[in-house]
């Protein structure tokens, strides 16, 4: 049987028992704490690795972009004309052993599938050049019964050949005439003097000929000035680059009044596009190093009778230089997505789709299956190519043309593209409801809901177009002639090179051949005829100078 407690000793072991408790229960309350702070320190570290996963797959997503841009063709073909192909290794490119020779009617005509044409219709474009052979008298005899033989037909062939450029030095003699009686008299300043045509330059050589093929040479087909010097000195001729550099200069500014002139048709039009692109100069002023400078370009519609591309050389990328370029310009301007825009006043921007569906196109490329649409990429990537095909076009052609009709155009954008862009953009909405993450396709839904407004803009004109591409392919003349020449030495050579180029573009895009056009020009410019009035699409304009068949 147990000792039965005392009262004292009840009292000593509850006593006893109240530390034990208070001990458990700090203890308790100590290993809650410490719980508590492992688990905050356990959601950090899950946000941690969370936030590093997303990194990793973005850095992933970029390292995969950048291979596909530098090592992978690209999805969006761009026109043969503006191809980069190496310059040592074009021919072995571009060769095909297997090809058969290609007839003169292939490389004169523009289609095989026109109608057929006969031999004048086909060689209309070209000096044609006869030679006959025929056989002596004494040869026309029958081998077989000796009889004399009679002229039947002509057997034909043809090859194309080149006339090189001839190089020829022009002596203009003026006659000076004088009165040998005021001579005899002591009479002096008796002369007369014959006129010939006034200089291009004074005290120069230069011709209008000469000025217009160095134009053409450097500015159309990107040959630099070192090599036109090089390929001058073979044809006899020593001109140093220099002196050319000149000579292109002081051209320029003999054709500023017809590029302020296109300037001003420019701001007339309601319909424009722009964009810009980067241009190395390396001696500016007050500055100790090259910097980067910018080329805009603005241009008319592609779908324009009379079009108009322009740069314009700025020391910037401001929205402030688009804003006075623009001045005087009111109506609809498509551009990107840069906010620089936003500065120009009196337009309706328009926002590029093909731009759009490139960053779509982008976050597809970097999955491991790049042709599964079942993903948001791909959603949103089919979402805008139905918006193409809506109305037939292919946005990896920019230079192809609307296939329907202004007014078949207006009746798409009235009862089709609306629910198509509709579809796009609740897809985009419930995406980024569902909280964006950062990848590219979160990047690509970002930009199309930021942008929305100007996305929806072409449905107000059939002459809006879905993209920008008509401003992008104007600045690939420029690219490709900037990877020749590299840099502009003064901003006085970019600011030549701005008109210059305006002027070359401008005559192919109302299909003029550039170098008789910039004849043409400095041939009127020396005689003194207001160069305004010789815009592209004059009457004024020679027909010589125009492209057949196009």
């Amino acid at each position: 049987m147990a000792k039965e407690l005392t009262y004292e000793e009840l009292l000593m072991q509850n006593s006893l028992l109240k530390k034990q408790n208070k001990y458990l229960s700090e203890h308790t309350e100590r290993v809650e704490k410490q719980n508590e702070k492992l688990s905050e320190e356990n959601k950090l570290l899950n946000a941690e690795i969370k936030q590093l996963t997303i990194d990793y797959n973005w850095a992933l997503e970029q390292l995969k972009l950048s291979k596909k841009k530098i090592y992978g063709a690209s999805a969006e073909k761009i026109a043969v004309d503006y191809g980069q192909i190496s310059f040592f290794n074009e021919a072995e490119a571009e060769r095909t052993p297997m090809l058969p020779e290609p007839k003169v009617e292939d490389v004169i005509r523009k289609s095989h599938k026109k109608k057929k044409r006969g031999t004048k219709e086909i060689y209309k474009n070209l000096e044609v050049v006869e030679h006959t052979y025929e056989l002596p008298q004494e040869e026309l005899v029958c081998p077989k019964c000796d009889s004399e033989m009679t002229f039947m037909r002509w057997k034909t062939k043809s090859e194309i050949n080149i006339v090189p450029a001839k190089v020829q030095l022009i002596v203009h003699k003026e006659a000076v005439y004088v009165c040998k009686e005021c001579d005899k008299n002591g009479i002096e300043g008796s002369f007369k003097y014959t006129k010939s045509v006034p200089s291009l330059i004074e005290k120069s050589l230069v011709s209008p000929s000469l000025m217009a093929w160095i134009m053409n040479q450097k500015f159309c087909l990107a040959l630099p000035l070192y090599r036109q010097e090089q390929e001058l000195k073979r044809m006899g001729v020593n001109l140093s680059r220099q002196t050319m550099s000149n000579w292109v200069i002081a051209g320029s500014k003999l054709l500023k009044p017809l590029y302020d002139a296109l300037h001003q048709n420019l701001l007339d039009r309601n319909i424009l596009h722009a964009d810009e692109t980067v241009l190395e100069v390396l001696n500016l002023p007050d500055r100790d190093k090259p910097v980067d400078a910018y080329m805009w370009v603005y241009r008319t519609s592609r779908f324009e009778e009379r079009p108009v591309v322009l740069y314009d050389y700025e020391e910037g990328r401001s929205g402030d230089y688009a804003k006075d370029f623009l001045k005087g310009f009111s109506g609809y301007l498509h551009c990107d997505g840069w906010g620089g825009y936003n500065k120009v006043e009196h337009i309706k921007r328009v926002g590029c789709l093909v731009h759009l569906r490139r960053y779509f196109l982008n976050a597809l490329e970097v999955q491991e299956d790049k042709k599964d649409y079942s993903t948001n990429a791909g959603k949103g990537f089919l979402l805008i190519e139905k918006i193409f095909k809506a109305e037939r076009i292919n946005p990896d052609k920019p230079s192809e043309k609307n296939k329907y009709t202004e007014a078949e155009i207006a009746e798409i954008r009235k009862t089709v593209q609306p629910q198509l862009l509709k579809d796009f953009f609740d897809f985009c909405e419930e995406y980024q409801g569902r909280g964006m993450p950062k990848n590219l396709t979160g990047v690509a839904v970002n930009h199309a809901l930021n942008q929305k407004d100007t996305f929806m803009t072409f449905l107000d004109d059939p002459k809006l177009e879905l993209s920008n591409n008509a401003a992008e392919r104007a600045v690939k003349p420029f690219v490709i002639s900037r990877k020749n020449f590299l840099f502009c030495n003064t901003p006085n050579g970019a600011n030549s090179s701005a008109v210059i180029f305006s002027i070359i573009e401008t005559a192919k895009e109302n299909g003029l051949k550039p170098f008789e056009y910039l004849e043409f020009l400095f041939e009127n410019i020396r005689l003194g005829n207001d160069v305004t009035e010789l815009v592209p699409w004059s009457e004024k304009v020679p027909e010589n100078i125009k492209m057949k068949g196009e």
